[in-house]
């Protein structure tokens, strides 16, 4: 006689709870989850934009899409309602929270603003002016796959009252622009005026590498103000000058190129001769002051022009004693 096997009766009630829990194994597996940061390309938010792992109704459309640069957010009773109507067996776990974008470029102020500037400059002829946007952080913002660039048009200005308005198109040049906006700001004219690079201190003569030029707003320049280099070169400061600070007729006078006691060379020039010879001077001279000299040859006092360092003009040979 063989063998007798003996099989025992399942417990049901187990086999039922490992079913289910394959069945809850397999599904959380395959589950549906929401996608914390979405960026769009199209026009409109899909059921598969907001969820990963959806297998169907994945592109039936929620709502329109946000427009360029702007987002849309979808919280955890949002994201539970989505997916109790799709059959998507989400409950609110790590993420409760989605954000949707559209994928767009940003053109920025400091982009703006140089076209601004650049339209400006053309209409203003050579005036130099500050600028500045009404809105100083406006953007733009077109679809990721236009340009980046952006057109001024309408444009509008009053230097009086210092404003202007524009027209911006973006991108530039497109048939079909994604953005118009108007813009206003302010218009601030400024001039060009020389200041030293370096300190100075009295009595250095100042030269054309000793400067550079500073904007400095026209409602802040007074009428004693230098504005131009020609003013200041061969010059010397009156006391120590500080740099890259606008400049005064009385912070500079003429520099001393000959000192009182020191040898000088005296010139006696004509259309037929140049003669030279040296003398001592009496008193300090500025650049074309007359100043007394006493030739070191003849012990005669004359007087002669200052012309440049250490140098006198003579007029007359007699009176100098060459």
């Amino acid at each position: 006689m063989g063998n007798i096997v003996n099989f025992k009766k399942p417990d049901v009630k187990k086999l039922l709870m490992a079913v289910a829990m394959t069945a809850f194994l397999v599904n959380s597996a395959h589950a549906a989850e929401p996608i914390a940061d979405v960026a769009l390309a199209g026009d409109v938010v899909t059921v598969g934009d907001v969820f990963s792992g959806v297998t169907h109704d994945a592109s039936y459309v929620l709502s329109p899409a946000p427009a360029y640069g702007k987002t849309m957010t979808l919280n955890a009773g949002d994201l539970k309602r989505i997916s109790d109507a799709f059959n998507l067996g989400w409950t609110p776990a790590s993420v409760t929270q989605v954000t949707v974008r559209r994928a767009a470029r940003d053109i920025g102020p400091e982009k703006i603003s140089a076209a601004l500037q650049e339209a400006l400059l053309q209409k203003l002829d050579g005036q130099k002016f500050e600028m500045q946007l009404a809105d100083r952080k406006l953007t733009l913002h077109v679809p990721e796959h236009m340009n980046a660039d952006v057109a001024v048009s309408g444009l509008r200005y009053d230097l009086g009252r210092g404003e202007f308005s524009a027209m911006l198109t973006a991108p530039a040049g497109a048939a079909e622009p994604a953005v118009q906006q108007q813009v206003t700001g302010r218009l601030i004219p400024v001039t060009a005026v020389p200041v030293l690079k370096t300190q100075l201190q009295k009595g250095e003569l100042i030269t054309a590498d000793d400067i550079e030029y500073l904007d400095v707003r026209n409602s802040d320049l007074s009428s004693n103000i230098i504005v131009s280099s020609e003013q200041l070169v061969g010059m010397s400061p009156r006391r120590g000058l500080s740099p890259f600070k606008p400049m005064t007729a009385s912070d500079i006078v003429s520099p001393v190129l000959v000192k009182k006691g020191e040898i000088v060379t005296m010139v006696l020039q004509n259309a037929e001769m140049t003669l030279t010879t040296q003398g001592k001077a009496l008193e300090n001279g500025a650049v074309g002051e007359t100043v007394r000299i006493v030739n070191s040859s003849s012990g005669q006092s004359v007087e002669g022009v200052v012309t440049a360092m250490k140098t006198v003009s003579i007029t007359s040979p007699g009176d100098a004693g060459i």
